[in-house]
């Protein structure tokens, strides 16, 4: 399998933010820090940084979330163009997406 991966985002330490670990079929894990939006939910738009497990940086993307009820959907770009796109379930306060590199 390639091109794919999950994530699980938490709310983080201050509004607006939200912790990710995360794991990819080709990039391996890592853990990420998103900065935007301060709101009851998770979603927003968000900027977000990527770190591999040695704490290198492996992406910074935008990530735009969005709430439609019973789910979430979830598209990450740079500079315009959508990298990766994803869909989410919230469960005991936790964000957990699944996601396909486009």
């Amino acid at each position: 399998m390639s091109n794919i991966g999950h994530v699980q985002y938490f709310k983080g330490d201050n509004p607006g933010e939200l912790k990710a670990a995360w794991v990819h079929a080709d990039y391996g894990r890592g853990t990420g820090l998103a900065v935007g939006d301060a709101n009851a939910n998770f979603a927003g738009n968000y900027q977000i940084r990527y770190f591999a497990e040695n704490g290198s940086l492996v992406a910074e993307l935008d990530l735009e979330i969005i709430s439609n009820g019973h789910s979430y959907e979830l598209t990450w770009s740079k500079e315009g163009a959508v990298t990766s796109i994803g869909i989410g379930m919230e469960n005991s306060e936790v964000l957990s997406a699944g996601y396909y590199d486009v």
